[in-house]
């Protein structure tokens, strides 16, 4: 009943053929009596099997295309389906590649702050421990940040913290399972630098207070220009030597004084990071 109920068309259909089957049968046995019944039994078989085979044909296309279509629009149900799972997957796997990128960026930046003889995946002798950002603070929001590692993981005060791109900061308090890192670009943070190829050409880089970074030469001889590269020089006792910290984006003498300024285009994107690795 729910069948017949969900399908009228059809089932008046069926009720049709049935009819029309039923009258063909009773026809064909009265035609076969060799009687005046018989005989117009068979002028009316004759008179409705022509119409009748037409009107098969044409509702065999009909009850044909009425499944076809109830078939393909299982097919196509099915296939939406199948198509929003797979979309789906696809962002799960867009989301896993871009987390995919970000580590072999750090093993990149990992091998470049390694001698040459060093292994990629010990930095200088230091271990690697990947963390993720869980949140930011202060008054900048890209200076100061919370980190999934702490003691628990090895991490402590000035533990270094480095990037894809390269150096990030440090941490300046380490809980059992978080850290608080300051980033270089805060203003609190002071880095020895060089120039890459010259190690002769000595600075200072800090926080400019706008989420950027500057610093100043050490020799009032320094040569430094656009597009030179700068590195941790590996001074001051807390970042080791070799890390890519940036490139210069301009550099001039400053008014108050005989040093060489320089501002600094950080290599790690701090608007956009979201995993970074401490050297232990």
């Amino acid at each position: 009943m729910k069948w017949i109920t969900g399908h009228p068309k059809l089932s008046a259909v069926a009720t049709a053929v049935i009819v029309l089957l039923v009258i063909i049968i009773a026809s064909s046995l009265l035609s076969r009596q060799d009687s005046a019944a018989g005989r117009a039994a068979g002028t009316v078989l004759a008179a409705i099997q022509k119409p009748f085979a037409l009107g098969l044909d044409s509702l065999g296309g009909r009850l044909s295309a009425a499944f076809t279509d109830e078939a393909l629009r299982e097919e196509n149900a099915s296939l939406r389906a199948k198509t929003e799972s797979l979309e789906e997957e696809l962002a799960k796997n867009r989301l896993g590649e871009a987390e995919l990128e970000e580590l072999r960026q750090l093993r990149d930046a990992l091998g470049a702050a390694s001698p040459p003889a060093s292994p990629p995946a010990s930095p200088g002798g230091y271990e690697l421990m990947a963390a993720s950002i869980l949140a930011f603070e202060g008054s900048n929001i890209f200076n100061i940040f919370t980190i999934d590692a702490g003691a628990a993981a090895g991490a402590g005060r000035d533990t270094v913290v480095i990037a894809g791109g390269g150096l990030v900061g440090r941490v300046l308090e380490a809980n059992e399972n978080s850290s608080k890192v300051a980033a270089i670009i805060d203003e609190s943070n002071r880095v020895g630098f060089v120039i890459e190829g010259r190690p002769a050409e000595l600075g200072v880089c800090y926080g400019d207070g706008k989420g950027g970074l500057e610093g100043d030469m050490l020799d009032d001889q320094a040569d430094v220009h656009e597009g030179d590269r700068v590195m941790t020089s590996g001074l001051g006792g807390i970042y080791p030597a070799g890390i890519l910290i940036g490139t210069v984006t301009k550099a001039e003498f400053g008014k108050e004084g005989s040093l060489l300024h320089v501002e600094i285009e950080t290599a790690v994107d701090f608007k956009g990071i979201r995993k970074v690795a401490l050297l232990l």
